[in-house]
């Protein structure tokens, strides 16, 4: 479709508001017999294509200011297929949202993937950058379950679908490019088409229990303590129960939204996959203990922050679980950056929390502004960190920094705003969450053009993603993708 096209304007920009660009045209690509004639034209033409599947990057990767946009949207397929061995396996088109994965993985199979809970995120980006959600510590990452994945490559000046396998032999090419997709990210190798997991992918749990309790920030701002005190517990419980060894703990899944002081309430929002609910009241407990401030109970908020029941905790069946808590959210203006973390929280961590989060900034609304701390490991520990391209696997807990609103006016004060925040958390390691450390990097699939871009010498973005697994990224790159059709301002680069 071109410019002149009523629905150019829509599919030429993504989630995130931020970004928007002019390409030449936009092609929906319906196949694989599609996919490879949309990118050989494109590279016949001299035009540069970039890929799109559920539109969520949180940087402008897809942007093509007068080149080609490949939208894989409307290849949505979820059903059994037999891969490159002959073996049966579940297969999803890289256009499938979450929400199809797990509509169709259950209804027709009662089974699904540890994915993410945002529904209308991408298969074809998500799945790739390695792939996390609420049943990460039960059942591992997404990719922990991948077997195949079908991509069209150019492979000397070669258009064509490569079918790389799990099973390929250890140094292959064809292993190298499964091995990259399993959290080198997205945009970097060629258009994916297609993901197939094993047929012994997790069975999710008959029922969960959610809860949502909160600590208004009018009450916290008297007792500031008990901010220290809360983070600090929380951080605390999942160092004592996130090793891949863990058992009583496996099936907790917690987020804590430390929100600005602005939206009026810090929420820990838990999910329990037992009958029993002690457990569960044991970890609520644990986080409460020795605050002054007591928790409520909120049914609604504009922020999307809490769950529509008036209970502490509710029983219901996982289907029923996941649905209520899939927002993807509005479609805003967004920022966006991340840290892995390996033990507690340090003093100067949770102090420039508090600095930040009870900052006003005149004329500025950060009632959508937060750091969301969401539990990690147990199963994903149980990993190596070059068995998948996704390294950290030691951590206890994963954060994304959020900030989001509506006018383009409004742009420098909420960057600046939470670049400040950012740089102050980590000011004990260079402003960033270095490697190795406390922390351990960043997530590539929450990018932030902020930690460099490609062509500038040695950008920390490469070993925060990818640690040492980086080299063997680049080789991939070289082999699959030499004249480098396929890249972005934090592509894998080819080795100098």
């Amino acid at each position: 479709m071109f410019p002149s096209d009523p629905r150019y304007q829509t599919l030429s920009q993504g989630f995130n508001q931020r970004w928007s660009s002019t390409p030449a045209y936009i092609r929906l690509v319906g196949s694989e017999a599609d996919a490879v004639a949309g990118l050989k034209a494109a590279l016949d033409k001299g035009l540069r294509p970039t890929v799109r599947a559920g539109g969520h990057c949180y940087e402008g990767f897809v942007d093509n200011d007068k080149g080609v946009i490949l939208d894989l949207s409307t290849m949505r397929g979820v059903r059994t297929a037999t891969d490159k061995y002959g073996t049966t396996t579940y297969a999803v088109d890289g256009g499938a949202t979450n929400w199809d994965v797990y509509t169709t993985m259950f209804r027709r199979f009662g089974v699904t993937i540890p994915a993410g809970s945002c529904y209308s995120v991408g298969a074809g980006g998500h799945i790739c950058g390695g792939g996390y959600g609420l049943l990460s510590r039960r059942n591992g990452l997404t990719v922990d379950h991948l077997a195949q994945v079908d991509v069209v490559t150019v492979r000397g000046g070669r258009v064509e679908v490569t079918r790389a396998h799990r099973d390929d032999p250890e140094g292959s090419p064809e292993r190298d490019l499964f091995w990259a997709h399993t959290g080198g990210g997205g945009g970097n190798f060629g258009i994916v088409l297609r993901y197939h997991f094993r047929r012994d992918i997790p069975k999710p749990p008959p029922r969960v229990w959610l809860s949502s309790i909160a600590w208004p920030w009018a009450d916290l701002i008297k007792e500031p303590e008990d901010f220290h005190r809360l983070v600090d517990n929380f951080a605390a419980f999942f160092a004592q129960h996130s090793s891949a060894s863990e058992t009583v703990y496996r099936g907790l899944f917690a987020i804590l939204k430390l929100t600005h002081r602005s939206n009026g309430n810090v929420v820990l929002l838990s999910q329990w996959d037992q009958d029993d609910p002690r457990s569960l009241e044991g970890f609520l407990a644990a986080v409460e203990a020795g605050m002054k401030t007591p928790s409520t109970i909120q049914t609604y908020s504009a922020g999307g922050l809490f769950l529509p029941y008036p209970d502490r905790s509710r029983q219901m069946p996982w289907f029923q679980a996941t649905m209520t808590l899939n927002p993807s959210g509005d479609n805003q203006r967004g920022k966006y950056k991340s840290a892995y973390h390996r033990t507690p929280f340090t003093k100067a961590h949770v102090d420039a929390f508090w600095v930040w989060l009870t900052k006003d900034v005149p004329d500025v609304d950060l009632t959508q502004t937060l750091v969301q701390i969401d539990s990690y490991g147990c199963r994903i520990n149980a990993y190596k960190p070059a068995e998948t391209a996704v390294p950290q696997r030691d951590s206890i807990m994963k954060l994304q920094y959020q900030t989001y609103w509506t006018d383009p006016a409004e742009d420098s004060a909420h960057l600046a705003y939470l670049s400040g925040l950012y740089r102050d958390v980590y000011r004990a390691t260079g402003g960033i969450p270095e490697i190795d450390t406390d922390t351990d990097g960043a997530y590539v699939n929450y990018p932030d053009v902020d930690l460099g871009v490609a062509g500038q010498p040695n950008p920390p973005y490469q070993r925060l993603y990818y640690k040492r697994n980086y080299s063997r990224l680049q080789r991939a790159k070289k082999t699959w993708d030499e004249r480098n059709v396929f890249h972005h301002a934090q592509s894998i680069t080819l080795p100098s």
